[in-house]
């Protein structure tokens, strides 16, 4: 797992962004970018990654690509809620694929917001900040 240097934006200091995807290039692209907004970034490669890293520690949004092995984003978001229940923080999915096509039974509680790739930057920062929003008030 890297962090990504804080850097300068609109986003509340102290917002915790956990960025699941395994592929590198993209993770680092995502951590770079989200880091450059304000958002303090620790990633993880695949979905038993990302359940020891929240199982550690709090975030207050995760970001998590769809398609990864051994389990999909789906399947890793059923194992943290089964770890973290109530705790389990916002989740954010991004897909290739169209969300009818390919989105499972995991709830609305499970899904807050979904974007199909490819999406802009700002479209990402503007879903985070809705969903922590949400959470917090």
């Amino acid at each position: 797992m890297r962090r990504a240097p804080p850097g300068a934006g609109e986003t509340p200091p102290g917002l915790r962004l956990l960025v699941v995807d395994d592929e590198r290039q993209i993770l680092e692209l995502l951590g770079l970018t989200l880091g450059l907004h304000g958002f303090r970034v620790e990633t993880a490669r695949s979905g038993p990654e990302a359940l020891s890293a929240a199982c550690a520690q709090s975030f207050d949004v995760i970001i998590m690509d769809v398609l990864m092995t051994p389990w999909d984003g789906f399947e890793t978001v059923r194992r943290l809620h089964a770890a973290l229940g109530p705790a389990l923080p916002p989740v954010v999915f991004l897909s290739g694929l169209d969300r009818q096509e390919r989105v499972p039974e995991l709830g609305p509680d499970l899904i807050s917001a979904y974007l199909v790739k490819p999406f802009r930057p700002s479209q990402l920062v503007e879903s985070i900040r809705e969903v922590a929003a949400r959470a917090s008030g």
